[in-house]
């Protein structure tokens, strides 16, 4: 559902969760943008490119870079969540904004699934960082909530049962693209890659389920 732009991102606390563009990052470590694609093709300096295809560093790897040390390639469950977030720039909102379904929302609705999709993430990233079985059933009642006002807002809109999926489909993707980035700079085994990526797809399928059952409840 509609996602956020870094504008309405919180506001960036540590190095670890400043993120610059790859002109931005030249400048930084004083090279030219073939010599840093170069190290990033060959794993010197860690690299998230998000759904339309554009690099990103993080300030804390490029700073590792300048003083000799190895860059930490770990990735903090806060640091995935902002990653999933960012994703959603300016030009994949675009291509949202061009949609018949994104256009049936008013700006109160749109503001609300903002909110809605911010939480989503979060519990999205949740699902995969090892809670506990309590923990987990929360994680996923809560998804189902948020699926259900999803639900319920794109009936109020009007928009179809075939409109509100494909919405839904449209704002996965980059939760998705940012979980494979952060599993392949994790340089996580297969199997638990693999794992990883059922927990997300299995949270993210009851969601979707919860959010076409109050469609339909809102539509009769």
């Amino acid at each position: 559902m509609p996602g956020s732009s870094d504008s309405n991102l919180p506001p960036q606390n540590q190095a670890d969760e400043h993120w610059l563009g790859i002109e931005a990052a030249c400048k930084y470590l004083g090279v030219d943008q073939s010599t840093l694609r170069r190290w990033s093709d060959s794993g010197r300096v860690p690299v998230f490119r998000t759904p339309g295809g554009h690099r990103r560093y993080r300030e804390a790897d490029l700073q590792a870079v300048l003083t000799g040390r190895k860059p930490d390639r770990g990735v903090s469950r806060r640091t995935l969540t902002r990653m999933s977030i960012s994703a959603y720039e300016p030009d994949y909102l675009r291509k949202a904004r061009d949609r018949r379904w994104y256009r049936a929302y008013s700006d109160d609705q749109l503001h609300e699934l903002r909110t809605l999709g911010r939480r989503l993430i979060d519990f999205a990233v949740r699902s995969i960082s090892d809670p506990d079985p309590d923990e987990l059933g929360e994680i996923f009642e809560e998804g189902r909530r948020i699926g259900r006002r999803y639900g319920s807002i794109s009936a109020d809109a009007g928009l179809s049962a075939t409109d509100t999926v494909e919405a839904f489909l449209f704002f996965r993707y980059p939760v998705f693209q940012s979980v494979t980035t952060f599993f392949e700079e994790e340089k996580m085994p297969a199997s638990q890659a693999i794992r990883g990526f059922t927990d997300i797809c299995q949270f993210m399928d009851e969601v979707l389920v919860s959010t076409m059952n109050a469609h339909a409840e809102a539509s009769r």
